[in-house]
């Protein structure tokens, strides 16, 4: 039982370190921190920018992490 509860506590910070890691670039160009990257906030990033309207699936006028997830740039 003492090794299972380490080896889930083990996946858990593996998870968590993953997941924080993938949202460092949508985090830099989300510079408001709304949750949202902007077009003007999409400038930081050229090719994105070019991108920016093919990524906006829902054409809000602003990427949500789903869609910025769609960017391999």
């Amino acid at each position: 039982m003492k090794n299972l509860a380490i080896a889930v506590s083990a996946a858990v910070m593996t998870l968590a370190s993953v997941g924080a890691h993938a949202n460092t670039d949508f985090d830099k160009l989300d510079m408001n921190g709304d949750g949202y990257i902007s077009i003007e906030e999409a400038k930081a990033d050229e090719g994105l920018l070019a991108r920016f309207n093919e990524l906006d699936a829902d054409q809000d006028g602003q990427l949500s992490q789903a869609e910025f997830d769609n960017y391999e740039g």
